[in-house]
């Protein structure tokens, strides 16, 4: 998905999440001429729960860091695309949770986003 787009529905769902969240910061740096970028930042949300992220843009260059964790700053979850865990069939990406590194498809913001949404209405 190009730069904008992407952008444009992070903020929609962000909007959309605004009564589970307490507070947010995104920076992000974006080259137009090269179209590429790059965007990171937090969420936290109203069960005291945050996610520090990490992204590349445009999304299908799959570089990211998305770490979940509790009001406590314990790990719930991590998903990222450092070249680590080769013994997993879905190299490089992968979870982390408190079992250790798991296999994971790629994933975006926005759908990590939406993976956290369900885990705070549930």
């Amino acid at each position: 998905m190009n730069i904008e787009p992407y952008l444009a529905s992070l903020y929609d769902k962000l909007q959309e999440m605004e009564g589970l969240i307490t507070s947010k910061t995104i920076q992000q740096e974006i080259d137009g001429n090269l179209r590429i970028g790059f965007i990171k930042g937090f969420v936290a949300f109203i069960d005291g729960s945050r996610l520090d992220f990490t992204e590349q843009l445009p999304t299908e260059r799959c570089k990211f860091r998305f770490h979940f964790m509790d009001n406590q700053q314990n790990l719930i979850v991590r998903w990222d695309s450092a070249p680590h865990h080769k013994e997993l069939s879905t190299f490089p990406f992968h979870k982390h949770t408190e079992k250790g590194a798991e296999e994971h498809r790629s994933l975006t913001l926005l759908q990590t986003l939406e993976e956290i949404y369900k885990m705070i209405i549930l």
